[in-house]
């Protein structure tokens, strides 16, 4: 009898490829004897050559069609070398999950992993992902926020009130304001500017007050399910013209009013310039008929937002919410805002189900967002547009710059970090080439999760997973 085996052992060796040495054989047209059709198997291993173990060869008939070597279709071999490794150390993420979560992996195009995508989840400060993307959609890339300075001049002197009209810029500062923050403000706009250029029209006198005009905006300081624990001290208090996060350098109370609190900064530095005030600081609205007599403008909003997601700013989020709503709806509210931004969402056909927005920081514990939506809008920027490039780094920059150093995500792990009291989250890209990234998001919720003991180990395998995606073998190094 003859030896009907040979073709298929031969089979078994085709193909050897990388480092991974994929062994692979592909079968087609052949015909049992029981009447039954031997199928292909893929085996893939990785690091070591073996051969695939298949059933014990059967006597074949005849072979209607030839044997064809897995290499004549490299694109579908690359791509399952590159990407089945990794998805199977994915099911060791997903499996470790506490129950209220979810995990979404996508790699060019396909989707690796996607547990409860359409749960609605508390997000923490993945909300920002949201902001960032209804901002760019709203108001563009380009978009630069201007703070001027309006009065009545008599040559060097300013008779009344001088003016300071806040055009909601969220990283208006002084100079020395950064070196005081845990995580300092980068991107940002220096009052002194403004006050230098104010001082360059030879202005030697104030006779009236620095007024802080914040009417751009509403006066709602605080998103209002906001505990007092987070109050002022996390975010707000808020409004239009906000410098240095309310603060002021003399003092470590904050302010109750913001645009007071400006008011009195701009005070101490034109002080400090030589320039005499007559009044005390003052909250009001400059008439429309005053005059612009210097201005100072912020960074492009793309800019803005990457100080948002790295640092995890809280302030800049609310700001950008209700900047949203001014330009949407000219009125600058939280709820404009919202409005606007789930506007945005629906017109670019956006999955909303599950989506319910509470405020911009994603303190508000009554926000929800779902897997499938954060992917939408991560998959949207490819890890490479202005959200991709504008999120801190694992192991090296913003609120990841401490985390898993030693992992060999660090450095190409570009992610929003998320935590309140049983939330932790975690969504953006893993790069492993100059223009290729994988996208992801880990929601997770419930009793615990924000502890380091719970998440970390999660976070830990997760980036280890995407670390091992590559671009090689490619289709040409497979085809024959």
């Amino acid at each position: 009898m003859p030896d009907r085996s040979k073709p298929l052992q031969q089979a078994r060796h085709d193909v050897k490829v990388g480092s991974g040495r994929v062994v692979a054989s592909l079968l087609g047209g052949m015909t049992l004897v029981v009447g039954s059709l031997l199928g292909f198997a893929w085996r893939f291993v990785d690091g070591v050559a073996t051969s695939v173990s298949t059933h014990p060869a059967r006597e074949l008939t005849q072979v209607s069609s030839p044997i064809i070597s897995a290499r004549h279709f490299p694109q579908t071999l690359s791509d399952d070398v590159r990407i089945n490794s990794v998805r199977r150390r994915l099911v060791g993420v997903a499996n470790a999950l506490p129950e209220s979560s979810c995990l979404s992996v996508n790699v060019e195009g396909k989707l690796l992993v996607d547990v409860n995508p359409t749960v609605s989840l508390v997000p923490a400060s993945n909300m920002k992902l949201v902001v960032a993307y209804a901002a760019l959609k709203t108001l563009g890339a380009d978009y630069t926020f201007n703070t001027s300075a309006r009065a009545t001049l008599d040559g060097s002197t300013v008779l009344g009130d001088l003016f300071i009209v806040g055009g909601g810029d969220p990283l208006l500062v002084t100079a020395d304001y950064p070196s005081r923050e845990f995580f300092p403000t980068f991107n940002q706009t220096r009052i002194e500017d403004l006050v230098d250029a104010i001082a360059s029209r030879g202005i030697t006198t104030i006779t009236g007050s620095v007024v802080g005009d914040e009417s751009r905006y509403d006066t709602e300081r605080y998103s209002p399910n906001l505990g007092l624990g987070i109050r002022g001290t996390e975010v707000g208090p808020l409004g239009a013209l906000m410098v240095s996060d309310g603060t002021l350098a003399t003092s470590p109370i904050k302010p109750d009013q913001p645009a007071l609190a400006a008011a009195t900064e701009i005070t101490r530095l034109l002080n400090e310039r030589g320039i005499a005030v007559g009044g005390p600081p003052k909250i009001g609205a400059a008439a429309a008929d005053v005059g612009e007599i210097a201005s100072v403008v912020s960074q492009p909003l793309r800019n803005v937002i990457a100080e948002m997601l790295t640092n995890s700013d809280n302030n800049t989020a609310e700001l950008l919410l209700k900047e949203i709503g001014f330009s949407a709806n000219q009125s600058g509210t939280r709820e404009s805002g919202i409005a606007a931004v789930n506007s945005v969402l629906v017109a670019d056909g956006l999955t909303i189900d599950g989506f319910v927005m509470a405020d911009g920081s994603g303190l508000d514990r009554t926000n929800r967002v779902t897997c499938r939506l954060l992917m939408e809008i991560l998959g949207s920027d490819n890890g490479f547009g202005d959200i991709g490039n504008g999120l801190s780094v694992l192991g090296k920059v913003g609120t990841l710059r401490d985390v898993l150093m030693d992992s060999p995500a660090a450095g190409r792990m570009y992610a929003k970090t998320g935590t309140l009291t049983d939330v932790k989250t975690l969504s953006g890209f893993t790069r492993y080439t100059d223009t290729l990234a994988a996208h992801f998001t880990l929601p997770l919720n419930g009793k615990g999760v924000s502890n380091q003991g719970v998440y970390r180990p999660i976070w830990a395998a997760l980036a280890s997973a995407l670390a091992s995606v590559s671009d090689t073998p490619s289709a040409a190094q497979i085809a024959p």
